[in-house]
């Protein structure tokens, strides 16, 4: 059997194609493809040619594989799902072998092999996920509605805060002004007019980090309150399930903190969820994905996770 994992947001696509082994037969990457409402052109436009990309690599044809599962952003409601999945099965003649869900659900599958687990994933967005029981998984807030902390969005606020004297300085106001490459004067119109601003506030987080290894109190207090929300939310996400689970921090916000912050994010994770085991995210959500298109045909997944895992590890 031959599956085909897809994963898309709104900041990249990739995709992986491997064997019930566990070989991974091709891999392939490119700009995001995420949908609003039903699928459209762009959509297509990118998916199309990774999808015959990785048969192209693997030397098979869309013919020869069994399933394939895509993790798409856009794939939110209930009542526009069951038309996402049929459009696109259609235009790609899957019919039987398509499974469509919320990107954060390949997350999820890509976090852990565990049956009972979920994820709290802090990259360009959010991702919120959990299950009971394989095939059973769920986005806790799929949107952010209620807005996971951003320290990158606080810090900026912050550093804004400590120009025009509403809070005291610290040494984290001259690292983010040397981050942004503006001087203080200047940060409120660059925030707003600036075409590389949107670029610079994405990737701060290193420099917060980097404060509050160092000391720094006001760095410190932003990543205090990052962690004290994402322990926060994965509680209230897991709330119902009894008995022990697997739960990763990742995405790129939270991985820039490193150890350390994996290390303080454990310590809070004991005391508010001593049921919860603290684990590193395993596989990537294209790989994710792959495994549920194995588990959709009957494949079980712990096996395949390990097989992925030690071919990718071994790959690298």
């Amino acid at each position: 059997m031959i599956f085909i994992g897809l994963d898309s947001g709104g900041a990249k696509t990739a995709g992986v194609l491997c064997n019930a082994r566990g070989q991974v037969l091709a891999q392939a990457r490119d700009v995001g493809a995420a949908i609003v409402g039903l699928p459209d052109q762009p959509f297509y436009s990118v998916v199309e040619p990774m999808i015959a990309s990785l048969c192209r690599q693997a030397g098979v044809t869309l013919a020869d594989v069994a399933h394939l599962a895509i993790g798409l952003s856009g794939v939110d409601y209930p009542d526009e799902q069951a038309q996402q999945h049929r459009l696109i099965a259609e235009r790609l003649g899957l019919h039987g072998r398509l499974t469509l869900v919320n990107d954060g659900v390949v997350a999820l599958w890509g976090a852990s092999p565990a049956e009972r687990s979920a994820l709290v994933q802090h990259g360009s967005g959010i991702t919120t996920a959990h299950r009971d029981a394989y095939g059973a998984e769920a986005i806790y807030d799929s949107i952010d509605v209620a807005e996971v902390f951003d320290l990158r969005r606080a810090t900026i606020a912050l550093t804004a805060r400590m120009i025009d004297g509403r809070a005291p300085p610290t040494e984290l106001r001259d690292l983010v002004l040397a981050h942004c490459r503006v001087e203080a004067r200047d940060f409120a119109a660059w925030f707003f007019r600036e075409p590389a601003a949107k670029a610079r506030r994405a990737s701060i987080a290193p420099v917060v980090f980097d404060a509050w290894r160092q000391g720094d109190v006001a760095a410190t207090r932003i990543v205090e309150q990052a962690v004290a929300d994402y322990v926060l939310t994965a509680q209230a996400m897991t709330a119902g399930m009894a008995g022990r689970f697997e739960i990763a921090f990742g995405g790129g916000v939270i991985n820039q903190g490193g150890a350390v912050l994996q290390d303080l994010l454990k310590a809070r994770l004991a005391a508010a969820c001593p049921q919860a085991v603290q684990v590193p995210v395993a596989l990537a959500p294209e790989v994710g994905a792959a495994v549920l298109a194995a588990f959709q045909m009957g494949r079980p997944p712990r096996p395949l996770f390990a097989s992925l895992a030690q071919a990718l590890e071994t790959a690298s």
